[in-house]
């Protein structure tokens, strides 16, 4: 776990290294700044994915097999927004580029799989295949010629990323409930009382601290109203 968290970092810290220089770097640059890693060239060639997938241009580098090339649209799904089906037309074409014996001719189409079927309306499909393939490269390190653990360790880290964002989901939810509660409690007292309610007040009455109140309208964007002299 703590590996990959590492990874992740180094992930996020080229990518930011990136989008100073307007989203432009260069092959060497990629190489140089992973030299410490010992990537392997497969592990390498989804860093640089990535990269791609994030509209980075890597001046020098070159998909093994040829080039990415606009694809002619294939029937798939309506679940797919347009951006999404973009994406996969252009990521499916790109795989054909794949030559015969790269490990990842294999792989990459498999976690392709994957991610459709685990699909969901609320993540972008590319996000799921990107996480596929970033546990696709850890594993790599210790299952390079076992297939079946890395397909499964790429299904796992999709998974993982489903979860979380489910987990954001349902905080989300939490969150508009407790905005939605307090609400109504602001407005059932004023109705009550013919006025606008004071914070004091409105502790009273809900039965909460005014750190309680004052957190939930931070959810929402907001403050706490001065109080009145």
């Amino acid at each position: 776990m703590a590996e990959r968290l590492e990874f992740r970092e180094k992930l996020a810290g080229i990518l930011t290294l990136c989008e100073s220089q307007n989203n432009i770097t260069d092959k060497a640059t990629v190489e140089a700044y992973f030299a410490e890693d010992n990537l392997s060239a497969e592990q390498m060639e989804l860093v640089f994915d990535y990269l791609l997938s994030k509209k980075v241009i890597v001046k020098g580098y070159v998909k093994a097999g040829g080039s990415i090339k606009n694809a002619e649209n294939t029937e798939e799904p309506i679940r797919y927004t347009q951006e999404e089906q973009d994406y996969l037309n252009l990521y499916e074409q790109d795989l054909k580029g794949l030559r015969d014996g790269d490990p990842l001719k294999e792989l990459l189409p498999a976690i392709l799989t994957m991610a459709k079927e685990m699909h969901r309306a609320d993540i972008y499909i590319g996000d799921l295949v990107q996480e596929g393939n970033m546990g696709l490269m850890l594993a790599m390190e210790d299952h390079a010629d076992d297939t079946e653990a890395l397909l499964s360790m790429a299904k796992e880290s999709m998974q993982a990323l489903l979860e979380s964002q489910e987990e954001t989901k349902k905080q989300d939810n939490r969150m508009v409930e407790k905005v939605n509660d307090l609400d109504e409690q602001i407005k059932k007292l004023s109705d009550e009382l013919g006025r606008k309610v004071s914070v004091d007040e409105l502790e009273e009455f809900a039965g909460i601290t005014e750190d309680e109140i004052s957190n939930i309208l931070k959810l929402a964007g907001e403050e706490l109203p001065p109080e009145e002299k």
